[in-house]
C-alpha cells in the first residue's frame, strides 16, 4: 500500500525552477573546473624539475589496479546510495537511488563542506512535498549513519594499533588518543536526542526550535535504525570501507603498499580536512591526506602520488555518474513522491 505525501505546500513554480537552475549551473562549472584543475595538476607534476619521484610512479601505475580501485570507489557510491534507501524508503527504489547519486556529485564537487549533498537532497524533497521536520530527522539519520562507520574505524583500529595487535606506528598520540576521542564522540551521540531537546528550551523562534528539535528526532530515529538492523546499514560500512580499498588500490597501483592500518588511520584522519568549505575539499583533503600518511610512516613521495590517483577517482566518478542523476532527478521533480504506508 502506498500514499502520496501532502503534508507540506508544494514550492512555488518560479522558486523551484530557479533552485533547479543554481544548482544545475554549480555542477557544471563545477565538472569544468575539476578536470581542468586535474589538468593543471597533471601538467605541472609532468613539467617541473625535482618532482620525478611522484611523476615516475603516476606514469607506471599498473591499469589493472586503477581499475580496482575504480570499482572499489563506486562500491564505496553504493554503499551510500543504500543509506539513502534506508534512510528515505519508497515505494520505488530507483527514484532514491538517483537522488543519491546527484547528492554524492554536490558532495564531492559544491563547497559545502560534505553537506552539500543533504542540501541538495533536502531541495529534492521539499519540491516533492515531504515536511522541512521530517527531512531534518532523516538527513540526521543520514549523517550520523555514514559517520558513525568512520568513527568505529577510528576506535577500532586505533585501540589495536595502540596495543600492538596490528602493524603500523604504535604511538599513543597516534593510536591511543585519536581512539579516546572517537570514543567520546560516540557517547555524546547517544545523549544527542536530549541534549538537543534541551538546547531548544534555550530558543524561542519556532524554526529554530523546530530544526533542533528534527535533529534530535534525528538522532533518536538512528538508534532506532541500528536496532532495527536492516541489512541495508551495511551501506554506512561499505561507503567507509570500499574507499579506504580505494586507497589502498592506488598505492598497489603504484608498487607500494603500507600497513592496512596505517591507511585506515591517515584516511580519517587526513579527510577532516574535507570539513573546510572548498569545492570538493581540492588541495585541503590532499594535502591532509598525505601529512596524515607521511604522519603515519609513508614516505612523501610515493604519498603524494597515491592521494592523487586516489583524489582524481574518488572525485570524477562520483562528480559524473552524479551529475547525471541530478539532471534525471531534476527532469521528474513535478513528480509526485510515493511513500510506503508508515514508512516516513
Amino acid at each position: 500500500m502506498s500514499v502520496t505525501t501532502s503534508q507540506q505546500a508544494p514550492v512555488p513554480a518560479a522558486a523551484a525552477s530557479s533552485r533547479g537552475d543554481q544548482y544545475a549551473r554549480q555542477l557544471r562549472a563545477s565538472l569544468v573546473g575539476l578536470f581542468v584543475i586535474i589538468a593543471v595538476v597533471i601538467a605541472l607534476i609532468s613539467s617541473l624539475p625535482g618532482l620525478d619521484e611522484v611523476s615516475g610512479p603516476l606514469s607506471s601505475a599498473s591499469v589493472t589496479w586503477l581499475l580496482v580501485a575504480i570499482g572499489m570507489e563506486y562500491l564505496s557510491c553504493v554503499g551510500y546510495v543504500l543509506v539513502i534507501l534506508l534512510a528515505f524508503p519508497r515505494g520505488r527504489t530507483r527514484p532514491t537511488a538517483r537522488l543519491a547519486w546527484a547528492e554524492l556529485a554536490a558532495n564531492t564537487v559544491l563547497p559545502a563542506g560534505g553537506l552539500g549533498g543533504l542540501g541538495l537532497g533536502a531541495w529534492v524533497l521539499t519540491r516533492k512535498g515531504l515536511p522541512s521536520a521530517r527531512i531534518a530527522e532523516r538527513s540526521t539519520v543520514v549523517f550520523m549513519l555514514t559517520s558513525a562507520a568512520n568513527i568505529l574505524a577510528l576506535v577500532v583500529v586505533g585501540l589495536a594499533l595502540g596495543v600492538g595487535l596490528i602493524a603500523g606506528p604504535h604511538a599513543a598520540a597516534l593510536t591511543l588518543l585519536p581512539a579516546a576521542i572517537g570514543a567520546a564522540i560516540f557517547v555524546v551521540a547517544l545523549a544527542g536526542a536530549s541534549t538537543a531537546a534541551r538546547i531548544a528550551g534555550l530558543f524561542t523562534r519556532p524554526r529554530v526550535v523546530s530544526t533542533i528539535t528534527s535533529i534530535g528526532h534525528g538522532f533518536h530515529a538512528t538508534n532506532v535504525e541500528l536496532r532495527r538492523g536492516d541489512w541495508k546499514l551495511t551501506g554506512a560500512l561499505a561507503y567507509f570501507v570500499f574507499d579506504v580499498a580505494t586507497l589502498a588500490a592506488t598505492f598497489a597501483a603504484i608498487g607500494v603498499n603500507p600497513p592496512i592500518a596505517a591507511i585506515v588511520m591517515a584516511h580519517l584522519v587526513g579527510q577532516l580536512a574535507g570539513s573546510i568549505p572548498i569545492p570538493g575539499g581540492i588541495g585541503v583533503v590532499d594535502g591532509g591526506l598525505i601529512a596524515a600518511l607521511v604522519l603515519y610512516g609513508v614516505a612523501l613521495a610515493p604519498a603524494t602520488a597515491a592521494v592523487l590517483l586516489y583524489r582524481v577517482i574518488s572525485l570524477v566518478l562520483p562528480a559524473i555518474l552524479g551529475t547525471i542523476a541530478f539532471f534525471i532527478v531534476r527532469r521528474d521533480i513535478d513528480k509526485p513522491l510515493v511513500l510506503r504506508s508508515g514508512s516516513e
